[in-house]
């Protein structure tokens, strides 16, 4: 019966190669008769698959620590919470923290540089520590000796002499291939590269001495300058790091019609790029804040998403007061909301968050003035989703007639009550060799020294300068017994007894 089957399938295999009866000018089917071959089940498992798509990468929990090896190189120290020393970025990661942006200069030791910090082997160290804790590594390219950002966007000193657009681009490709190569030998992967930095107005707008230039890209004027060079940086990153993300970054992500302009050029024009990148810096001596910064960056980065269908992120967030709870407010929220109600954003970036003690005359890193991290750090952790109250719940009540000794971060140091001839005495402690701090009263007047030669002189504050130093017998950090008299406007100090 086999034997019959078999005969009789090669049969009607047969027949069916045979052409049609019919007319004489009829053609056979030219349709292919080839046998469809089906490879077997484990074929199937061992075919390689080429078109597997890259791992979608977790939100970013960021911190832009920059200034952290420049910081340890002049003796600063972090602390957990239990007062422990601890190196920066293991501190940072216990929070939640999960990423890392570096930023890089081109030979920053130049005459018009920042100094010897964040240069490529600067760059590779940090990279090396953060990456071996399991962070993933945004490179920020400044293309630049020194700060690049809406102030100033000076080209490095070595590309002042060129004369085309070509010798530009040929030396951003050069300087960002450079860079990622040797992050790469380094055995660090590259998450995202930032092809310039705060260029809401273009970048290499000016010489490396911030003379004028005719050779620029000024998103204003030479937008198809700024183009070129981007397009070509990006395919020295392809090169290296072919998965990694390109980002795009812009100032001021409150203010849409501040940024959108050059966002549309740039994507007319045919910049390739894959997340567009947005600073907030909440100014909350504005009454609106909320709404002008938190609510207003969350409806642009939206519009960004649904606009022009790019991935956004926020680069850049900082608030000055840290300790205060509306400081808090303000990086919590835009952490939570950034996440919950914006589906194309990848993550949120604290511009150097480390920083305390006004290092660098910056006020708004966020680690108290003893070195430990602030509250408003909670929020760079995956747990922390809910949005904080208006009002602080857990206010302290203040008396109008005392006066209220805060560092500069908003951390409350000491409570001063007046004496009965009027003076407000108090004890307070400092970490830190003339540290800055703020004095406010119970009715919300503050106080500030009155001028830079008298520094133990003091008025009510002025819009520009609201803040003390303690200088002469009280510069070095200690416990001091303080005393302010409102009648003569002075203040001092003596060493506590106890």
């Amino acid at each position: 019966m086999k034997r019959l089957n078999i005969i009789m399938l090669a049969a009607a295999l047969m027949l069916a190669v045979l052409p049609s009866c019919g007319d004489g000018d009829s053609k056979p089917e030219t349709k292919d008769q080839t046998p469809e071959v089906i490879p077997l089940e484990e074929d199937n498992n061992n075919t390689p698959d080429d078109t597997k798509p890259v791992a979608e990468l977790p939100f970013a929990y960021g911190a832009d620590a920059g200034w952290l090896t420049e910081m340890e190189s002049k003796g600063v120290k972090f602390y957990d919470n239990s007062g422990k020393e601890t190196e920066c970025f293991a501190l940072l990661k216990s929070i939640g923290f999960n990423a890392a942006r570096m930023r890089v200069w081109v030979q920053p030791t130049n005459k018009n540089g920042y100094g010897p910090w964040c240069d490529k082997a600067d760059v590779v160290a940090k990279a090396k520590r953060a990456s071996a804790l399991g962070y993933k590594i945004m490179i920020d390219f400044h293309y630049s000796d020194n700060w690049a950002d809406p102030g100033q966007q000076r080209k490095p000193e070595a590309w002042d002499s060129f004369t085309t657009i070509d010798e530009i681009a040929t030396a951003a490709y050069d300087h960002t291939k450079d860079v990622l190569q040797a992050v790469k030998d380094a055995g660090v992967d590259v998450a995202w590269v930032q092809i310039g930095n705060e260029t809401t107005g273009g970048m290499l707008k000016t010489q490396s001495d911030k003379s004028a230039t005719n050779l620029n890209c000024d998103l204003s004027t030479h937008a198809d300058n700024y183009i070129k060079v981007h397009n070509t940086a990006r395919k020295a990153v392809k090169e290296i790091f072919p998965d990694c993300k390109i980002i795009v970054h812009f100032d001021r992500g409150q203010l849409w019609d501040k940024f959108s302009w050059g966002l549309e050029k740039l994507v007319k024009g045919g910049a390739e790029f894959d997340i567009f990148g947005l600073s907030i810096y909440p100014d909350l001596s504005d009454a609106n804040w909320y709404k002008n910064y938190v609510d207003a960056l969350i409806t642009n980065l939206n519009k960004v998403a649904t606009t022009y269908n790019k991935d956004v992120m926020v680069c850049e967030v900082g608030c000055a007061n840290i300790a205060s709870y509306n400081s808090r407010r303000a990086i919590n929220d835009i952490v939570v909301r950034a996440k919950k109600e914006v589906s194309r954003c990848k993550g949120v970036f604290y511009w150097e968050p480390e920083c305390y003690g006004s290092w660098n005359q910056y006020a708004m890193g966020a680690f108290l003035s003893s070195g430990k991290p602030s509250e408003a750090l909670n929020a760079f952790n995956e747990k922390y989703t809910e949005l904080l109250p208006a009002t602080d719940p857990n206010a302290a009540t203040t008396k109008e007639e005392n006066l209220y000794i805060y560092t500069k971060e908003g951390e409350l140091l000491a409570e001063c009550t007046p004496d009965g001839d009027g003076i407000w005495r108090g004890k307070i402690t400092t970490t830190a060799d003339y540290l800055n701090f703020t004095a406010v009263d119970g009715k919300g007047t503050k106080y500030a020294v009155k001028d830079w030669s008298t520094w133990n002189s003091f008025v009510k504050a002025t819009a520009t300068f609201d803040h003390f130093w303690f200088d002469g017998d009280i510069a070095k950090a200690g416990t001091y017994d303080i005393w302010f008299d409102p009648a003569k406007g002075t203040w001092g100090g003596s060493k506590s007894a106890k």
